[in-house]
């Protein structure tokens, strides 16, 4: 024998089960990122380095910045660097990208140079254009430039490129010693030139 209050019992059940299911999903959706967001995996950090005018200095000193691996180096026939930096006749820091300094017989890799005109601790984002390839970049003490540089570790992302701000702080223009500052964002595709994690 079905009891009187049974359809009260079954619509105060199926509300319960409503409301159980409306806090899951809320609960669900509060804790779970979206699953084809890429995440950093390095975290951004200003690091000094000591880097010598590329002419008239001996081939074994470092006169250029590796970016993929945060360091200086040498220009020689490995072209195993992004940037290189020299002095012209004026005393000013002259910037060249790899593809300037020298062809890659394996296959050019596109870096690129932008000045955008303010501090170093301003720029905290890299822009996403207006990059210079295919000449020399002259900049002044102490304002920086922004660097994007194409690496094969980042040919499977969407914009297979690392992004780094450098800043030459001062010059020793008789030993030929220029003295700076850079940040390098090793995430690939990641824009962001401030200190911490990427959030892009």
């Amino acid at each position: 024998m079905i009891s009187k209050n049974a359809p009260s019992r079954a619509a105060r059940g199926l509300a319960c089960l409503r409301g159980f299911m409306l806090v899951a999903g809320l609960a669900l959706a509060a804790g779970c990122d979206d699953p084809f967001r890429v995440t950093a995996q390095f975290t951004n950090v200003t690091q000094p380095f000591t880097v010598h005018a590329l002419s008239g200095s001996p081939i074994a000193f470092a006169t250029a910045l590796n970016i993929a691996v945060k360091s200086v180096a040498r220009v020689d026939g490995t072209l195993a660097f992004d940037v290189a930096f020299d002095l012209n006749a004026q005393g000013e820091i002259v910037l060249l990208p790899v593809n300037v300094v020298a062809q890659n017989p394996a296959g050019t890799r596109r870096v690129g140079i932008v000045r955008p005109g303010v501090a170093f601790e301003s720029v905290t984002e890299a822009p996403r254009s207006g990059y210079v390839v295919d000449s020399t970049t002259v900049v002044r003490r102490g304002e920086a430039a922004v660097v994007q540089s194409q690496e094969p570790a980042c040919a499977l992302s969407v914009t297979p490129f690392l992004h780094a701000k450098i800043v030459v702080d001062s010059v020793d223009v008789p030993a030929r010693t220029m003295y700076g500052r850079a940040l390098i964002n090793q995430n690939c595709g990641f824009r962001s030139l401030a200190p911490g994690l990427p959030a892009f």
